[in-house]
């Protein structure tokens, strides 16, 4: 039995990352910080569909739980296949001069952090032919007014990625989803707004469902694809 451990799951994107590969018969660990009532109802959805679903509690950029978690994933269903690096946070915009050292520190703990502490415990224990899918963002390569904490950490994700594909080869293999612009119907932190749709060439925003199939092709394709990144952005970036 597959098993895939996610972070970040009490935002809807982890959510539904969790429930679909809940749909495809892999056992589902999802990890929290702060949102325990969405994760729990998140493990009920993913054992309607049969499969083991546990939840855990740990901020990720705290070494100690996360160690803890994934130690606890395996002994209540299994050592992970897959690690998806969900966790992550979007500061609100603000100018250069309003940016503060608690921001730098508390936005790259989250979103470059949390994903090194994750991916290197994981490593430590992870089986041949294992993956590490880490939740970049179209962010990682666009400029937008007033995010540059976000675009720092987002980018820096994206060179960590290829580093651990090339550290952690042959045995685990590893890569990143970006997200552009995703309408998140039940989350006020819903980016779509950052982007008219007219100036996206397929004409809509993107959905979790969009970003669940390039996490999926990851967690399931041959494992010689590795250091690649897909943007899930309608062909956004490419288009200007």
């Amino acid at each position: 039995m597959s098993v895939v451990f996610i972070t970040g799951s009490g935002r809807r994107i982890g959510k539904v990352l969790a429930i679909n590969f809940a749909k495809k018969g892999w056992d589902v660990a999802v990890n929290y910080n702060k949102s325990e009532i969405q994760a729990l109802e998140t493990v009920e959805l993913c054992k309607s569909y049969g499969v083991r679903a546990c939840a855990y509690k740990a901020d990720v950029s705290n070494k100690k739980e996360v160690v803890s978690a994934i130690d606890k994933c395996i002994e209540d269903i299994g050592l992970p296949n897959v690690l998806v690096n969900n966790a992550g946070v979007f500061p609100k915009r603000m100018k250069i001069a309003e940016i503060d050292e608690n921001l730098i520190d508390s936005t790259f703990a989250i979103n470059l952090k949390g994903e090194f502490f994750t991916s290197q415990y994981f490593s430590q224990l992870a089986e041949p032919n294992s993956r590490i899918i880490n939740i970049a963002s179209l962010g990682a390569f666009e400029i937008w007014n007033g995010r540059l904490p976000y675009h720092i950490s987002k980018s820096a994700l994206i060179q960590m990625t290829k580093a651990l594909a090339v550290e952690l080869a042959p045995r685990i293999s590893v890569n990143s989803v970006s997200p552009g612009a995703i309408e998140v119907i039940d989350d006020p932190a819903s980016d779509s707004s950052l982007i008219s749709t007219d100036r996206i060439p397929m004409k809509r925003y993107g959905t979790p469902e969009d970003v669940f199939d390039a996490v999926y092709f990851f967690a399931t394709t041959n494992s010689y694809i590795t250091g690649q990144n897909i943007n899930v952005d309608g062909g956004y970036h490419y288009s200007r």
